[in-house]
Order: structure tokens, then sequence, then C-alpha cells
């Protein structure tokens, strides 16, 4: 069973989460903005550098928190306090570890993004959801689909965005 199949009923409890709902509907606020950013943060800086350079989301992320730091976008600072980013982070050590958290954040970042992209691209910055080869990162991307020994840790993943989510919406 290929990935997609695997992780099904976690894809779309994320998607439905009030906070995957409201960046697929366009009307995030930008606090709950800039605390996903700053959740995305440390897990692709646990992530990228296992990953092919044209998957790698690092340095837009980064870019897109100072975006948001700026007066354009109203100064908004993340909240701090990013547990379940930091505990996903942190077992990020194995190859199956990297190849379903890749799966999942980088897949995220490619697919959905691209929708989110246009929804929120104008309010909010998406330097993370813009590609330079968007052709090339999916071709690299592609063959974690089919690797069903990650299928336990792209689950995990998925359960670390709802929590990452879950985390931010106990915040307000």
């Amino acid at each position: 069973m290929n990935l997609r199949e695997a992780t099904k009923d976690l894809h779309h409890a994320a998607e439905q989460h009030p906070i995957g709902a409201a960046m697929a509907r366009g009307d995030i606020d930008g606090q709950t903005w800039v605390d996903w950013l700053q959740a995305l943060f440390i897990v692709h800086a646990a992530l990228d550098p296992h990953l092919e350079a044209s998957m790698r989301r690092i340095s837009e992320i980064a870019l897109d928190l100072q975006l948001m730091g700026m007066s354009t976008y109203g100064s908004v600072k993340p909240r701090g306090g990013n547990r379940a980013a930091e505990a996903f982070a942190a077992r990020l050590r194995t190859g199956y570890g990297i190849d379903g958290a890749a799966y999942v954040f980088t897949g995220a970042h490619l697919m959905g993004g691209a929708v989110i992209e246009r929804r929120i691209g104008k309010r909010l910055p998406c330097l993370h959801l813009r590609w330079n080869d968007r052709r090339k990162s999916i071709e690299d991307w592609k063959p974690l689909r089919e690797k069903g020994e990650a299928t336990d840790y792209a689950k995990l993943a998925f359960q670390a965005v709802i929590d990452i989510m879950d985390e931010i919406r106990a915040k307000d």
C-alpha cells in the first residue's frame, strides 16, 4: 500500500482541523499563520539537511517569518511554545522517519500549498509555498509515496501536524 492510501484518514483529519481548514479557505489570521510558520521552521531545521536541495524549505520559511515581523504584515511575532514541533523534530533520526516526514511536510507544501498560496499569498507571506522548479521538486518527492516502510513515520508526521495545530489553537 502506498503512503497516500495508508495515511488517508490522518490526511483528512489534518485538512479538516480548524487551522487546516482556515488555510484551505484562505482566511487564516496572521497570528495563527506566524505560529504555524514557526512550527514549520522547527521541523524543517531537522528535516531539510536530509533532503534533496529541490525539496528544502528552511530558507523560505525563515524569510516568511522575517516578513511577518515587518510592518507590512502588522509586525506579528510567533508566540513560542512549540512543544509538538520540537518533539517531532527530535524524532527525525532514521531514514524511514525522514522519508515519512518529507512525504507529509514537503508534499503539503507542493500540493496543498499551491491552493493555499493562491488564497492567502496577497495577504500573508508564502515564499515557502513557491518553488524555483516545482517540476523537479515533485520529481524528487514522488518516489516517497511508494515507500511503504515509511508508513508508520508518515502517520506520525500527520499526527504531528494535528498536534501542532492543536497547540497553536490552544494559545488563542
